[in-house]
């Protein structure tokens, strides 16, 4: 919901050269050069904000741009005569390399971007940068995307900032989303593809905290994610990526007559995915009971959901490419801790899940902390998933509350679920693994293939710490893919190396 080149070689060399070119997306891909830092073939790193990709990024900068609190927007936007707002660097003179380097501070005012970069290489985004990791907040004086993209708003990249709803101005916050594109709010087709988003830190956003939607190549990357979808009754969530629709040129199942053809990193990094989630930390997204919809009508309030992935024209056509959620904490959140509904060719690994399902006004009967509901050729591997039962609302309906499960899989509102593969899964606690539609989702999960009802023994999952303790059943329980790092992995986000995580 509520969405010149250099060559191929010169940039994997360039992307790959160093620990934080390893760690930009997911620190588990099978990269050119070895992670630094790493054990049993992953990395350390742990999900949220990270100091090490802030440090050393992806992207280049051509030409540098300066803003500050101190500055004006009449300045020439240069280090020494700064502008005052992250707005006044969205003009038609972008290019592909500018970085617009933001100095600690707050910015209260909403960010609309409609100008952005050309290609996808280092050098091909326009960049937002804090110049330091997490000292520029954005603070939202109004309703509305707090972070918009919109129409020619492609390639572009924001790093480092705290993206803030504002909950002071209003309880739950004032802003609907802090980052988001989509056809509904800008008009169709005036979504946006290329949008990385890393190393943020984003909170109190009343229906979404992440939502992008309505065209694909979408990056969210280490990112801290929390407190938000309070006020939105139904559809919010932590992270969302909704109703994706292709612009491959090349393929009839794109709508957009797009002209566009993947080229560079789209070919040379990840090419099985083209939409990445990824190392977030992501926590505490719920609906909460003043809001305009009823107890027993709440719907989301999830912590990760890739929503719908089919076409906006006729609802039918499944978005045809693969995505990945990897590597990320997703616990204490109202609904799911992620949830694939009415979505296809999704890849769902390594993920720690804990606790979710907070919402007693979820009339469901059975809420998952890793959840399928309708979709095709998706894989669930590698993940932990630890469930709480939460107390019953009798109030609210016949299944509100009580029922909370560590998977739940099965079809839904006629969409079957079909060619799903699940293994290498550490299940453990609420009322068990669910599969329904009468029992048809057997055909894909097993215990056999899974590791049920076994306490992954993390550290101190109700203080926040999911790192394994030494003796986790998670360790090495891990299959390695070629997505993976080519070793022995552990299951979940946490690596065996961790004292602590996050």
């Amino acid at each position: 919901m509520w969405g010149k080149k250099l060559k191929a070689r010169e940039i994997v060399a360039k992307r790959f050269k160093s620990l934080a070119l390893t760690l930009i997306l997911f620190s588990l891909l099978s990269v050119s050069a070895p992670a630094q830092g790493t054990t049993a073939g992953r990395t350390t790193e742990a999900p949220g904000p990270s100091q090490a990709l802030h440090a050393a990024p992806f992207y280049r900068c051509l030409r540098n741009f300066y803003v500050a609190p101190n500055g004006s927007n009449s300045n020439p936007g240069t280090e020494a005569q700064p502008w005052l707002t992250i707005q006044r660097a969205d003009s038609s003179s972008r290019l592909g390399g500018d970085c617009i380097n933001v100095a600690a501070g707050t910015y209260g005012a909403n960010v609309l971007v409609q100008h952005g970069g050309s290609e996808p290489t280092p050098a091909g985004y326009v960049v937002y940068r804090c110049q330091v990791l997490g000292a520029c907040r954005v603070l939202a004086p109004q309703e509305g995307h707090l972070w918009g993209f919109r129409d020619g708003g492609n390639f572009v990249v924001v790093d480092g900032f705290e993206v803030d709803g504002n909950d002071a101005l209003l309880p739950g916050g004032i802003a609907d989303a802090c980052f988001a594109t989509d056809d509904q709010t800008y008009g169709p087709g005036n979504s946006t593809h290329h949008i990385w988003l890393i190393n943020n830190t984003v909170h109190h956003c009343n229906l979404s905290g992440i939502s992008l939607a309505w065209k694909e190549w979408y990056y969210v990357i280490h990112n801290s994610v929390y407190d938000n979808s309070f006020t939105s009754g139904w559809q919010g969530s932590g992270i969302s990526l909704v109703t994706l629709q292709c612009i491959d040129r090349a393929n009839p199942s794109c709508h957009f007559g797009s002209t566009y053809v993947p080229s560079e990193m789209d070919l040379s990094f990840a090419p099985s995915f083209h939409n990445i989630v990824s190392w977030n930390d992501v926590h505490e997204n719920m609906l909460s009971q003043s809001n305009p919809v009823p107890c027993g009508s709440h719907t989301d309030g999830n912590g990760i959901i890739m929503d719908t992935f089919l076409d906006g024209a006729t609802n039918k056509v499944a978005y045809p490419y693969r995505s990945l959620v990897l590597g990320n904490l997703s616990y204490s959140n109202g609904g799911r801790g992620i949830h694939v509904f009415h979505a296809s060719n999704i890849t769902v690994a390594n993920n720690t899940v804990y606790g979710n399902g907070r919402d007693d006004c979820l009339n469901v009967y059975a809420l998952g902390d890793l959840s399928q509901q309708g979709g095709s050729n998706n894989v669930w591997i590698n993940n932990i998933s630890e469930s709480l039962l939460s107390a019953a609302n009798a109030g609210c309906g016949r299944y509100c509350g009580g029922r909370n499960a560590p998977v739940v899989a099965g079809d839904v509102a006629g969409v079957l679920d079909t060619n799903t593969t699940w293994s290498n899964n550490v299940t453990y606690g609420g009322i068990g693994v669910m599969l329904l539609n009468n029992g048809a989702a057997a055909r894909y999960f097993s215990c056999i293939n899974n590791s049920c009802n076994v306490d992954p023994l993390l550290v101190d999952p109700a203080s926040g710490n999911f790192a394994l303790q030494p003796h986790s059943p998670a360790i090495g329980y891990g299959k390695s893919q070629d997505y993976l790092q080519p070793a022995l992995v552990d299951a979940g986000a946490c690596t065996s190396g961790m004292a602590t995580c996050p």
